[in-house]
C-alpha cells in the first residue's frame, strides 16, 4: 500500500517538490524528539497553524494530524499543494481599485465576501468592488518550508505532530 500510495502522490507532486520529498525521505528513518519538534513547530508552523492553544488559526488545526502516518506528514509539509483540505484553497481577489487580496474564503453572502488573509486578519469586501476572484489548486501554505531544516529537524517536527497533547 505504501509503495502504491507513494507512486500516486509522487505523480501528483510537482517535479521540484517530488525531488525535495525524496531528498528528505531519510528523515522517516530517524528517531524524532517531540520536545525539539515543538520548538520547530513554534518557529515554522505556529505562524499559521494552531495546535491546541498554541499558534494562529489560519490553516488547519494540527491536532487533527496526530494519527496521520509519518509519510503523509512528510508529504504534506514538503508539498503543501498535494492534499489541500476543503476550505483551505487559496484565492486571489482583485478589487476595482486594482488592489489584490490573497487568502482563504472565510464567509460569503450575496453582497460580500470575507477573506482570511495570511496575517490572520479577515477582510470583508462588497461584491460590487470585486473585479475578479480566482481560485486554484494551491494552498495558502507556501512551498519551501524545508529551507533551513535538517532531516533531523523534520523527524523531530513529525514526532511532535504525531504526539498527542498531555
Amino acid at each position: 500500500v505504501r509503495t502504491l500510495a507513494g507512486k500516486v502522490f509522487d505523480a501528483a507532486a510537482t517535479p521540484s517538490r517530488a525531488k525535495v520529498v525524496e531528498d528528505y525521505r531519510p528523515a522517516l528513518a530517524l528517531a524524532g524528539h517531540a520536545a525539539r519538534g515543538r520548538e520547530i513547530y513554534l518557529r515554522a508552523c505556529a505562524v499559521c497553524h494552531k495546535r491546541g492553544a498554541e499558534g494562529k488559526d489560519i490553516g488547519p488545526d494540527l491536532l487533527s494530524v496526530v494519527s496521520h502516518p509519518a509519510e503523509k506528514l512528510l508529504l504534506n509539509i514538503l508539498d503543501p499543494n498535494i492534499d489541500i483540505q476543503p476550505g483551505f484553497h487559496a484565492y486571489t481577489c482583485v478589487l476595482n481599485t486594482g488592489e489584490e487580496l490573497y487568502g482563504l474564503v472565510a464567509a460569503e453572502t450575496g453582497n460580500s465576501l470575507t477573506l482570511k488573509l495570511p496575517d490572520g486578519t479577515a477582510r470583508t469586501v462588497p461584491r460590487s468592488q470585486i473585479t475578479s476572484l480566482r481560485g486554484g489548486n494551491l494552498s495558502l501554505m507556501p512551498e519551501g518550508l524545508e529551507t533551513g531544516l535538517t532531516k533531523q529537524d523534520l523527524a523531530d517536527l513529525i514526532q511532535f505532530l504525531r504526539t498527542p497533547p498531555a
